[in-house]
């Protein structure tokens, strides 16, 4: 008997709904093994965070600045508001890599550097968001940080 993707589908998702849910020990589990996959990751640390700073009034047109540091690269970053939320990005020294934007909804995008080490996210979401650097060397991924 031959089955397309769409009965297949729909044999699935009947088989889903009539079993019994997962139980709550099992789902944390889960999402603590799933935690671990990324644990030989570097993390790169916040050393500056414009928004941190208290150097008189700041304006809502200025874009907000930050850098992540880990021993093998920096990450600049530009946050700018005005018709949707843009992140501008380069990594020091300057390589032509991958770069995640990962927003704490699970949405994941990714874009390519440029040889001068510049990448670009024209839509981010508010909320918490993290950077990750799949360099040849491994990963790296930035703190947690709202925007």
């Amino acid at each position: 008997m031959t089955v397309n993707d769409d009965e297949m589908l729909e044999l699935l998702g009947r088989a889903l709904r009539t079993v019994e849910p997962v139980p709550d020990h099992l789902i944390h589990a889960a999402r603590g093994a799933w935690a671990w996959r990324t644990i030989d990751e570097e993390l790169a640390e916040l050393v500056f965070d414009s928004a941190l700073e208290s150097s008189g009034v700041r304006s809502e047109d200025t874009a907000r600045q930050l850098t992540f540091r880990s021993p093998g690269v920096e990450i600049e970053v530009m946050v700018v508001e005005g018709g949707g939320r843009r992140i501008v990005g380069q990594l020091v020294p300057a390589q032509e890599v991958t770069v995640e934007l990962t927003g704490d909804d699970g949405a994941v995008e990714e874009r390519r550097t440029d040889r001068l080490g510049r990448f670009t996210f024209d839509h981010a979401s508010a909320g918490q968001v993290r950077l990750t650097v799949h360099g040849e060397s491994g990963a790296v991924s930035t703190e947690w940080t709202v925007l």
